[in-house]
């Protein structure tokens, strides 16, 4: 079994600093899981664990929302040899399968994603899937941050549990100790 906290410091995929996150809450910790993705072979690794797990599934098709959650899903799709289709945004930031991408044409659709921390792209993801009259049979996330163990019904599987810690803006230690707030995107 592989070590994904392991390999997340070995990256530098772990950011401490005091954080504000765009639901409006503090943390004390942030996973950057492109800085650890950006390694094929911890890729590969990850992916092999995952494909493993998910074999009882039966997948005949593997989704991911974009972007993290699309590099290491498109590898346990190709670990399982079967299809990978992705989500994005249109322009008007609703998710969505374009490019010809078609997921009614699967019935054993996993979604695979990098990192959970409230659920909510995998909820998209899973609404844009029934609008697409599709859904999915099993969510699979590397990491998941919280304590949820369902989403839409399914079952969260991760391979790491690194639980958030958050704060009300009125109540973070770290704003109490004058701790100034680090930009995630360049921390």
């Amino acid at each position: 079994m592989i070590d994904v906290e392991q390999i997340l410091e070995d990256t530098g995929a772990i950011a401490y600093g005091h954080f504000s996150l765009s639901n409006g809450l503090h943390t004390d910790t942030q996973i950057k899981f492109a800085k650890a993705v950006q390694y094929t072979w911890h890729v590969r690794e990850i992916a092999s664990e995952i494909a493993l797990k998910l074999q009882r599934f039966a997948p005949d098709c593997i989704t991911s929302p974009m972007t993290n959650g699309m590099i290491v899903g498109y590898e346990v799709a190709r670990t399982l040899d079967i299809p990978f289709i992705f989500s994005e945004r249109d322009a008007n930031g609703t998710m969505t399968f374009s490019r010809g991408l078609d997921p009614s044409i699967f019935r054993n659709i996993v979604v695979v994603e990098g990192v959970v921390e409230d659920g909510e792209s995998v909820r998209e993801l899973l609404n844009t899937l029934k609008r697409f009259d599709s859904e999915a049979i099993a969510i699979f996330s590397v990491i998941k941050r919280n304590d949820i163990k369902k989403i839409e019904g399914l079952s969260l599987l991760s391979l790491t549990t690194m639980p958030l810690n958050l704060y009300k803006p009125e109540e973070c230690p770290m704003c109490k100790k004058g701790i100034p707030i680090v930009d995630i995107e360049y921390s």
